[in-house]
């Protein structure tokens, strides 16, 4: 049917077109009206599909006709926007997935689980609507809108009510759950009158009152003068007739009065303790005021027959607000009242922030702690994202305080707490707090780590999720490395950035600390010997790099923005969430990160993880020597190729003098002029000293020359000469600690020779 009109949008002319021809429509019964909104409207019959013991009537017992009248109304904005769809005003509303409206109004029904703008913009255009619509109307017809053995129970529902209350959902359900009787309790409330409405929260879930004069006992009834938007303390009380008796009917939510309210309460058998608790509130409160009024809540926690929608739960929690005006006695009566809906909102808990964040949520999560070492720009984005996420609870530790350049790239944002140089582990654990996050009080939070550890190594031992190193310290690393596996309770990940937000770092250890963090980084150090893009970033470093931030030589930091410490810091986070939802490798984990050249995202290459054979070295000190499995085998395969002749090469990586360890990061095949033969292998020299110092250059001295190795295939230890020729060695590099090992079938050992103090 097509309608010509110079007035009608060619939009709503070719969605009217669309509909007219739909099989489900008979007929198209008003020309196109507009209303003083300048909204455009139809009329249309909808044909539907009645159970035959209906058919001969022509109407359901629930009341759906075989042709049911539809009205269509399309916005000023369509095709932006959907079309408004209302069935006739005596449509039964005891029908599930009904908007709310008032009695006498035209029906709203809620066809489609998502928005109907998005599925107006599907490939189906209005063809989609009306079938989502023919198909509501057919489930209405057979009574199928509310499936409790597929989708599940539909609550009330509260679209367009502009009331609200926060509370924690979860708790009410559990204590009504467990509660078999009816139950009437209170509860502390807080509210105050937004722009929207009524907006209130529940204070705190978990302490009920039994009677009125425990609560206000308790505390006080009233405005709350120190509340920025002047907001009220209040009662809320928790209703239930217990879990015994299932309410199974649907009922319209038309309830706008006291009288209503009652009935409701009537319905879900707890009538009697709802007229005690206003008997009570009437009884024992006066306001200030004349003519003052009064707000509270009663929330109806009802058994369904099955979970509901979505839920974990078959407690359907049903809000109401209570508005009692004060008579000139200031007193409040049940005849100065009005009665409107509430929207539930749940408040922010682990639970909401995980399930928002696409995570499953389980109880185990809240025994997850995490240890933050660093709360600075990297660790306390980690942090605030972690939390974000659901996890926690924290142990934040930082000696540093937040000083104005901190401003530019921290989690927080506060010119006050820069100028007055406030602990940054104060800042960061008050901005979890404002997350919803746990935060476990730690002593001595503000002292060194460092000094921490050395007074209590069992620092960590307890935490059982993350331990996190977001300092960029070598000294906090150090003392990190020098902690017993048995004493950290969790796994150890170190993260940092480098060359001006260019490369970031994960490294997480492996199971008993092997590979540990100290042995990543130096694994890091090496890729950016082997690989340009990081050895740029890495060791390219200038004195442009970092920012004056004061007078003094500590008062230095590195240029960075804001936005390249959140692109690294997301994707840290996004993985460490998933490490401590689903366990952490045995073999530890290192990722680097790349900013791409746009500086639009960063590519994170995983490189492959070695365990870590540890040898110690005992001459004129004892040095402990970390060597990669992986290295290892590289010497067993050349050792095999060689056989029955020896072989050997250079080793080269870096040597940490502090803590007297040397790791071995690389080896380099043998120079041309090598000899190999079946009882000693010659390291030959052409070309062998250009190329370490093109590897100390290139890594600005990070990796060095550190000693040589070579094989004994048919077994043996260190001969004499190999004492020699390390002492030899020691000498030549000017006391250097050097090292030489040897590869034999029964694993490798280490030379012992004149290895010198740091």
């Amino acid at each position: 049917m097509g309608f010509l009109s110079q007035e009608l949008p060619i939009a709503v002319k070719a969605a009217i077109d669309q509909i007219s021809v739909h099989p489900s429509v008979n007929g198209v019964t008003t020309t196109p009206s507009k209303d003083k909104q300048d909204n455009w409207a139809i009329e249309i019959n909808i044909d539907v599909p009645l159970p035959r013991d209906a058919r001969d009537k022509g109407i359901t017992a629930t009341g759906v006709k075989a042709t049911e009248w539809v009205k269509i109304v399309f916005p000023t904005s369509f095709p932006a926007h959907a079309p408004r769809l209302f069935l006739r005003a005596d449509f039964n509303r005891a029908h599930p997935h009904i908007n709310p409206g008032r009695p006498g109004e035209l029906v709203s029904p809620c066809i489609y689980e998502g928005r109907l703008d998005d599925l107006l913009h599907e490939p189906d255009w209005m063809n989609g609507i009306i079938n989502q619509l023919a198909d509501w109307l057919g489930k209405a017809a057979t009574g199928e809108l509310l499936d409790c053995s597929g989708q599940g129970w539909e609550p009330i529902r509260r679209d367009s009510v502009d009331g609200t209350i926060v509370t924690n959902i979860a708790i009410i359900r559990e204590r009504m759950a467990n509660a078999k009787n009816p139950i009437s309790q209170y509860l502390r409330y807080e509210y105050w009158q937004s722009i929207v409405g009524h907006s209130g929260r529940i204070i705190d879930e978990n302490t009920l009152y039994a009677n009125i004069s425990e609560a206000i006992r308790k505390f006080r009834i009233g405005n709350d003068e120190r509340s920025s938007f002047k907001s009220y303390f209040s009662l809320a009380i928790v209703i239930s007739g217990g879990t015994k008796k299932t309410i199974d009917i649907y009922q319209p939510d038309d309830v706008d009065n006291l009288e209503q309210l009652l009935l409701r309460a009537e319905s879900y058998g707890c009538r009697s303790g709802l007229e005690n608790r206003l008997k009570e509130i009437t009884e024992n409160i006066t306001l200030p005021l004349i003519e003052q009024t009064l707000e509270v809540t009663v929330l109806f926690a009802v058994k369904r027959p099955c979970n509901l929608i979505g839920e974990g739960s078959d407690i359907e929690v049903i809000p109401y607000g209570i508005s009692f005006t004060a008579d000139e006695n200031r007193r409040l009566q049940l005849t100065r009242t009005s009665v409107f809906p509430l929207v539930l909102i749940q408040k922010v808990s682990q639970q909401l922030l995980a399930e928002t964040s696409d995570r499953n949520f389980d109880e185990s999560d809240r025994r997850k702690e995490i240890a933050m070492i660093g709360c600075g720009s990297l660790g306390s984005k980690i942090a605030m994202h972690l939390a974000r996420s659901g996890h926690g609870p924290f142990r934040l530790y930082d000696k540093d305080c937040f000083s104005p350049h901190n401003t530019a790239r921290h989690a927080v944002a506060n010119s006050a707490a820069a100028e007055f140089m406030l602990p940054k582990v104060w800042l960061t654990k008050n901005l979890l707090r404002q997350i919803g996050a746990n935060v476990t009080p730690v002593k001595n939070s503000l002292e060194d780590v460092i000094s921490l550890l050395q007074n209590k190594p069992d620092l960590f031992a307890k935490c059982s999720g993350l331990i996190i190193d977001a300092t960029a310290s070598s000294s906090v690393q150090d003392a990190l490395s020098m902690i017993s596996p048995k004493h950290f309770g969790a796994p150890l990940l170190q993260v940092a950035l480098y060359g001006r937000g260019k490369i970031g770092f994960f490294g997480l250890e492996g199971k008993e600390r092997n590979p540990r963090v100290d042995d990543l980084v130096a694994q890091l150090y090496q890729l950016g010997l082997d690989s340009s893009p990081v050895g740029n970033a890495l060791y390219q470093a200038t004195n442009f790099d970092r920012i004056n931030t004061g007078q003094g030589c500590a008062s230095f930091s590195m240029k960075m923005s804001d936005a390249k410490i959140s692109l690294f810091s997301a994707g840290i986070s996004e993985r460490a969430s998933e490490l401590l939802d689903n366990g952490s490798p045995k073999v530890g984990e290192l990722l680097v990160g790349l900013l791409t050249e746009d500086g639009l995202g960063v590519n994170w290459l995983r490189q492959p993880t070695s365990k870590i054979e540890i040898l110690s070295i005992v001459g004129q000190s004892k040095w402990e020597l970390r060597i990669p499995v992986a290295l290892k085998d590289q010497m067993r395969m050349e050792t095999e190729q060689r056989r029955p002749l020896e072989t050997g090469g250079v080793l080269i990586g870096h040597i940490n003098w502090g803590r007297r360890t040397i790791y071995v990061t690389g080896l380099i095949p043998p120079p041309s002029d090598s000899e190999f033969r079946t009882d000693e292998f010659l390291l030959g020299i052409q070309g062998l000293k250009k190329q370490v110092r093109v590897i100390e250059k290139n890594t600005s001295h990070t990796l060095s020359y550190l000693g040589t190795w070579h094989s004994h295939p048919n077994g043996g230890g260190a001969s004499g000469k190999d004492r020699n020729t390390l002492a030899e060695l020691t000498r030549e590099r000017g006391n250097v600690p050097s090292v030489c090992l040897v590869y034999r079938p029964q694993g490798l050992i280490a030379v012992p020779g004149p290895v010198t103090n740091p």
